[in-house]
């Protein structure tokens, strides 16, 4: 096996590493103007940086098959959910990064099919703040470079440059070339000897490792300043090529826009980037990648592709013979590995043993300086398949006989994640130089046929917990939405339009109000905080004209939540000032009965999905009148609707003004306020944004009831997925809460003599009639337009606010299978309107309407409701 290794190798003194660092006081943290942190916020405007507030670390364990196929699933539709590795194998643990409004939904899936979990990290974002507050500014004083700070990319390069005029002839400037973006890959030699074999190190592939790069640093400064002896050898014995960075668009993207940015920043439509560690020409694309753009393991359009790749391949094809390069490593993090090819394969490669000692030795190593426990092995055995990486393309492709992938601090179910703390710097470093001088040593030995003993006495340093404190155990499984943003955007092309089209498609990260369809139209969105930079990028790459209406959306869900009154509030204390739990509503609905006996009847639907009853009133005077039937909540999320029910509920009782006391008296009136009462429930309990109903499908939850109705059922502006907010369900009327609507409205149309049906929504201010899912007009669509626009002309007299009508295809956007589309076109009702209340189309509160506008919004509804009535009445409907 000599000469595999070293060739020509000459007799060397027996090469030890033991590392000793005199290190300066820690200093002080100083924070860097680049970053937003909790505190500053970074004023208006707002720097477009991700954020992970509320994001939650789980650690999953797949104790059955269908666990693996649940969270294969789950990695395949999401990226609100970051899988560290794929769901692969029954008895594995799996950590997921969660954003901050999927934890209802994933606490609830965890519940429903039994999976064991903890949960690491309740809030990720405080991580990055330290992380960033570690981080020294651009322009410091490089005397001061150490190792208990991260370094933007450019003190880096300038820290090397001055060793260039520290050490000359001994330290070398390297510039591979420069990245996709423009910027230099630079990196250095170090040689004592032109004649010596090389050692070739890598760092920084992905972006987000800060760890990576900090590390290359690290052993640098340890190969010129040492004065241990075995270090001073090892540095003379062996040229030493290292880049910090071989990424370094994605690097500096992770310091100005997103701590957690994995790939490079080349652009591909929606998305941007590829993982370089998946890009090179060895069994491209094989296993453990993906060919998604959007996803974080995207191995590229093509083996190769990339300008990066290309760069160190051209370095490595040029430089392997005449450096002599003999040792390739790649340094990564996180999960304390030591990892040798193949990743692709099971196989073993020809010097599997070897590589299995040297590696094994590195991790005994480790063991003995600090107490940290590393494993090694092949990738493909010890971490996940994977292919296209660049140890597995060196050893396969340029023969490089000893090629290691390290995967550094922390541990596979740490709670930092990439997002290592800047005290753990240098003892990772510290790890990893003991871990390459154990290799070298053990390549050594197979070359001299040496026996080398090796002691080592250093204090020992211990990996922080991945236990959570008790107290962290009790927070409730909400979501939340800290840092979220509502961007309105302008679709000023037809690129434009597409481009949200398939942002929509492809993200359950954004929320969109509406579907992208045509030139001109404005489309607002709520962002994920994680997805702001993403955005952010893809709005000035395609110059998409936009507005930020919030910047912090969970400031909105806050102010919402305390407006809420208990369970169990004093009844005569119920009011439009706030909002209130479905419990109360149902007690105040019979606290009617009991004081209105004879007027007002209790009306109960049947239960919903989850057993919860669908709750209403009858208003009567008369059991001859003409009957008005007003259904809300439909969408769960939209509190105003159920607040505006009961308010006309309570008019229609309690009003002095003569005009309401005939409407109550001339019409009956059948108020549900919540016809999706599972939904409303959890939008109280876990998710304020919820909107569907709560059946289950698979890893997905709930059907949109207002997409589920048989007429033109999953035509036009619905989805046959169930993870989508707009899915019509599998068929059409299959959700027991439609079923049950359906029924109340058969057995009662003729009995109750129904003439109109509103539906109550929020948000937009229109005033909609049939039909959703053709331009086709209605057959009494000129009735139906005038007294729509009676109504908004009431409401602009009432409070100044502006309410548009027609029909819902025209103003709105297409959509079939809703409530309103199937009573008129089935049941013949001739006076339908679905009711869009506050905000206006771009609203900043979007549907957390605040409770002070509770009142002046149903005062709203009930005059176009008036204005509607009087109208049709005067046309004859109620004849």
């Amino acid at each position: 096996m000599a000469n595999v290794y070293w060739n020509k190798f000459h007799i060397l003194p027996v090469l030890w590493f033991i590392v000793f660092l005199t290190m300066s006081e820690s200093k002080s943290v100083s924070s860097s103007s680049n970053f937003c942190t909790k505190d500053d916020r970074c004023t208006e405007p707002f720097k477009d940086q991700s954020r992970y507030d509320h994001y939650r670390v789980y650690n999953v364990e797949l104790a059955t098959e269908q666990h693996v196929d649940l969270f294969k699933k789950l990695e395949q539709q999401s990226d609100s959910m970051s899988f560290m590795g794929h769901a692969r194998d029954v008895g594995q643990k799996l950590t997921i990064l969660v954003a901050a409004h999927k934890v209802a939904d994933l606490a609830d899936l965890l519940e429903y099919y039994q999976v064991k979990h903890r949960i690491l990290t309740y809030n990720f974002q405080e991580k990055i703040d330290k992380n960033y507050a570690s981080v020294l500014p651009i322009g410091t004083d490089l005397s001061k470079f150490d190792w208990h700070h991260y370094y933007h990319l450019e003190t880096i390069y300038e820290w090397l440059q001055s060793l260039v005029e520290k050490y000359p002839g001994v330290v070398t400037l390297l510039d591979m070339g420069n990245s996709t973006q423009g910027f230099p890959i630079k990196g250095v030699k170090i040689s004592h000897n032109p004649d010596n074999k090389a050692i070739f190190i890598e760092s920084g592939i992905h972006a987000r490792e800060w760890i990576a790069p900090a590390t290359a640093t690290f052993l640098i400064n340890s190969l010129l300043t040492s004065t241990d002896k075995d270090i001073e050898n090892l540095a003379k014995n062996y040229n030493w090529i290292i880049f910090p960075s071989v990424n370094p668009d994605g690097y500096k993207f992770t310091f100005e826009h997103d701590r957690m940015w994995r790939k490079n920043r080349q652009i591909f439509g929606t998305c941007r980037g590829v993982d370089l560690n998946r890009n090179y020409p060895d069994h491209w694309n094989s296993t453990g990648s993906s060919s998604d753009p959007c996803r974080y393991d995207f191995a590229g359009p093509a083996a190769g592709s990339e300008m990066e790749t290309q760069r160190l391949m051209k370095f490595i094809a040029d430089n392997v013979q005449k450096e002599q390069i003999k040792t390739y490593i790649s340094l990564h993090s996180f999960s304390q590995m030591i990892m040798f090819p193949y990743g692709h394969t099971k196989e073993h490669v020809y010097n599997y043993e070897d590589l299995k000692e040297f590696g094994q030795s590195a991790s005994n190593a480790i063991k003995e300086l600090t107490g940290s426990n590393y494993i090694s092995g092949n990738s493909f055995e010890t971490i996940y398949p994977s292919s296209g990486g660049s140890m597995d393309w060196a050893y396969a492709v340029h023969k490089i006989p000893i090629a290691y992938t390290f995967e550094l601090r922390g541990p596979p179910d740490s709670q930092d994640m990439f997002i290592l703390p800047a005290e753990e710097i240098l003892p990772t470093a510290r790890e990893a130089l003991t871990a390459i001088r154990a290799i070298v040593k053990g390549a050594t030995a197979k070359v001299l046929s040496l026996i080398l003993f090796y002691t080592m006495t250093e204090s020992k340093t211990v990996n922080s917990s991945s236990a959570v404190s008790a107290n962290e155990e009790t927070i409730k499984d909400r979501s939340r939405y800290d840092n979220y943003r509502i961007y309105n955007v302008e679709l000023a092309t037809e690129q434009h339009v597409n481009l949200f089209q398939k942002l929509e498609e492809q993200s359950d990260s954004m929320i969109f109000i509406g579907h992208a369809r045509e030139i001109g139209q404005k489309l607002s969105i709520l962002v994920a905080a994680h997805k702001i930079a993403d955005l952010a990028d893809l709005l000035e790459y395609y110059q998409v004209k936009h507005r930020i209406l919030t910047y912090n959306f969970q400031e909105k869900i806050d102010k919402n939540y305390a407006s809420v009154l208990p369970i169990g509030t004093d009844l005569s204390k119920f009011d439009w000032h706030h909002y209130y739990h479905l419990e109360t509503i149902y007690e105040w609905l019979q606290s009617l009965v009991e004081k209105y006996p004879g007027i007002v009847t209790l009306l109960d639907m049947g239960n919903s999905t989850q057993g919860f009853p669908i709750k209403g009133v009858k208003i009567s005077h008369n059991p001859n009148n003409k009957a008005i039937f007003i259904e809300s909540g439909i969408h769960a999320r939209e509190w105003i609707a159920p607040a505006t029910a009961t308010f006309l509920i309570n008019s229609l009782l309690t009003s002095t003004d003569e005009d309401i006391q005939n409407l109550a008296k001339n019409y009956n009136w059948i108020i549900f306020p919540s016809v999706n009462p599972d939904g409303y429930k959890f939008t109280f309990e876990h998710d304020r944004m919820w909107r569907k109903n709560r059946q289950i499908f698979g890893i997905n939850r709930g059907v949109d009831l207002n997409r589920n109705y048989p007429d033109h059922w999953n035509s036009t502006g619905s989805s046959s997925d169930p993870s989508r907010y707009d899915f019509s369900g599998p068929t059409a009327g299959s959700e027991l809460e439609t079923q049950r609507l359906m029924k109340f409205i058969e057995d009662n149309v003729e009995k109750e003599q129904i003439k109109t049906y509103l539906s109550l929504h929020s948000y937009s201010q229109m005033i909609m009639f049939p039909y959703g899912y053709t331009k086709e007009h209605a057959y009494n669509y000129e009735d139906l337009r005038e007294l729509g626009q009676l109504a908004a002309n009431a409401i602009k007299a009432l409070t100044g606010v502006h309410y548009t009508s027609g029909s819902k295809i025209e103003t709105i956007y297409p959509s079939s299978g809703s409530s309103i589309d199937w009573v008129y076109a089935v049941h013949k009702i001739p006076i339908a309107y679905t009711f869009e209340l506050r905000g206006p189309p771009d609203s900043q509160d979007m549907f957390i309407l605040p409770a002070e506008q509770i009142l002046p919004t149903a005062q709203e509804a009930f005059a176009a409701i008036r204005a509607i009535v009087e109208g049709a009445a005067a046309k004859g409907y109620y004849k």
